[in-house]
């Protein structure tokens, strides 16, 4: 076949086109693709973590899984609860007024009547500033040593009574009633009930500092198991 340089160049030309075509082609899926997993968050800081609910809050769910309460201690609410309940009581607080912070607040324990292998304290919130505060729910709880150690602790929320939104002026207090057992059980030491405890951190709702009342009152069983009723006016009983 004889040797044609027109054809020859045509097919050249040809060719180059086809490549540019493929290659135009390939490049909008490539820079498709990069965007897709920006958007699904691989890019640095696409993801931002959520701020953790303090404990105590009263619109805090509480399933029975482990919050952070400033001392590790656990926080549970029987099955049931409605949250919501907690938001449609009397609003007796203040809505101007601060949270009643933990450095704001002292705290003390008064023994109850005791049952049959159970026992009982009223613990008092006392409002120690110059200015009112409001405060809701259920504290947290952290038992520890007189060497400063932490107690396995586990504050179970009482919700036989609902929480309601309360003022607290200076000098006034509030209260709850706390309860565990004296009884072991599977869930302690072979040993016993574990240490006794020497103080109590109290860890006001919606707050995650920590205030301290002396422990008298003996080892808790039950894995370090304290039920307490949400917050009330007053000094309780005792």
């Amino acid at each position: 076949m004889a040797y044609h340089p027109a054809r020859a160049a045509a097919i050249v030309v040809l060719s180059a086109l086809t490549a540019l075509t493929a290659a135009g082609c390939a490049s909008p899926d490539e820079d498709s693709s990069t965007d897709n997993r920006a958007g699904t968050g691989d890019r640095p800081g696409a993801e931002a973590s959520a701020e953790p609910s303090p404990p105590g809050s009263p619109a805090e769910p509480s399933d029975g899984s482990p919050q952070d309460a400033s001392g590790g201690a656990d926080q549970e609410q029987p099955s049931g609860h409605n949250p919501s309940q907690d938001q449609d009581q009397d609003q007796d607080a203040d809505d101007g007024a601060p949270w009643c912070a933990a450095e704001s607040l002292s705290a003390s324990l008064t023994p109850l009547s005791p049952g049959a292998g159970n026992r009982y304290a009223a613990l008092v919130l006392t409002n120690t500033s110059d200015t009112a505060c409001r405060t809701q729910g259920w504290p947290g709880l952290q038992l520890v040593t007189a060497d400063g150690e932490e107690i396995p602790t586990t504050t179970v929320r009482d919700d036989s009574a609902g929480a309601r939104p309360l003022t607290v002026e200076p000098g006034g207090s509030v209260h709850t009633q706390l309860h565990w057992t004296v009884v072991p059980s599977d869930a302690d030491p072979a040993t016993g009930c574990g240490p006794e405890p020497a103080s109590l951190r109290v860890i006001p709702p919606d707050e995650y500092g920590a205030t301290s009342a002396e422990w008298e009152l003996g080892a808790v069983c039950g894995d370090g198991r304290i039920e307490a009723l949400p917050l009330e006016a007053g000094e309780g009983p005792g």
